[in-house]
């Protein structure tokens, strides 16, 4: 073991095993691993290090805390039930249930007693640093960043500010608001889960059962793939869309140009685009329907079933 892996072993220690405690690294990512508690992340232009401070709740739970090639790793305490699995390997389950039994994962909805009871992190660093939350139960509140935000949380409850580009994969029970993405934007859901973000330049978006996804402006391609009674609804679309819907879900779009449409779907599911879509090319099985605000060129047309609408009034099958 080197003296400086010593020296961050025992500057983990120390941090983690205090009532209220704080330390400094130079790192330019912190990757947050089994974490429970609640987590609040400033970022500032006038440093150059990251801060932690750890302040333990009513019960004591160990983070350590460790830097490596300029990577700051705080790692805590798998729970019982996932010492055998990692908790988001079955993020998409493709399996869903009723909204009606709307709970959150980590128990009754009134959060505040069940976080109290976990450490709070609150973390000081660059605005150009890239943040990464693996198999985490959280409430989150985070600044802007310029960095990647990167989030396989099994339970997410909280708000972020504006990102450089986001992976967000979220569990049922989740609750996440996130600011303006400057680049590409990817969404997972599982469960019922609600996902609310500003404008991005393109976006990915997969649901599996009765979450939401609600998008700002994306000025370029939106590729939506839903597997049960999930809704994903954009302020505005420029570029190419794809939508594939297996149940009842839905894909709303207030105004655009759709430069291409694909939109497969097997069910109930609908497509709603309230602006113009170019050569749109659907394929409908069962009760689906497609509606468009205008529409440029041919209507390609495939699958025994379905109702198209063409501002307002249904497109009759040639």
């Amino acid at each position: 073991m080197t003296l400086r892996t010593s020296i961050f072993l025992l500057v983990a220690v120390a941090l983690a095993g205090a009532p209220a405690a704080a330390a400094t690294f130079k790192a330019h990512r912190i990757v947050f691993k089994d974490v429970t508690g609640d987590v609040r992340i400033i970022s500032s232009t006038a440093t150059d290090e990251i801060e932690v401070s750890i302040l333990q709740g009513g019960s004591y739970h160990r983070i350590a805390v460790a830097e490596d090639k300029g990577m700051l790793t705080l790692k805590g305490e798998k729970w019982r039930e996932d010492e055998t699995r990692d908790c988001c390997n079955d993020r998409i389950t493709r399996t869903f249930h009723a909204r009606a039994d709307r709970k959150a994962a980590v128990g009754e909805p009134a959060i505040e007693d069940f976080f109290a009871a976990y450490p709070t992190i609150t973390i000081t660093l660059p605005r150009k640093t890239d943040v990464d939350f693996i198999d985490a139960r959280m409430k989150l509140k985070m600044d802007d960043i310029a960095g990647a935000l990167g989030l396989d949380a099994c339970y997410v409850y909280g708000e972020t500010g504006d990102v450089g580009n986001a992976v967000i994969g979220v569990t049922d029970g989740s609750r996440l608001v996130v600011g303006d993405v400057g680049a590409g934007l990817e969404i997972d859901i599982s469960g019922d889960a609600d996902v609310k973000t500003g404008s991005a330049a393109s976006a990915d978006v997969d649901i599996a059962g009765p979450g939401d996804a609600i998008l700002g402006d994306i000025d370029g391609m939106l590729d939506v793939s839903i597997a049960g009674s999930g809704t994903v609804r954009s302020a505005r679309v420029d570029g190419p869309m794809t939508v594939r819907i297996a149940g009842s879900g839905a894909t709303m779009v207030k105004t655009g140009r759709a430069d291409g449409l694909k939109a497969t779907i097997d069910g109930s599911g609908a497509v709603y685009f309230n602006g113009e879509v170019e050569r749109p090319d659907l394929r409908l099985y069962g009760s689906a329907e497609v509606h468009m605000g205008s529409v440029r060129g041919r209507i390609m047309r495939a699958g025994p079933d379905g109702e198209v609408f063409v501002g307002g009034k249904i497109v009759e099958r040639e």
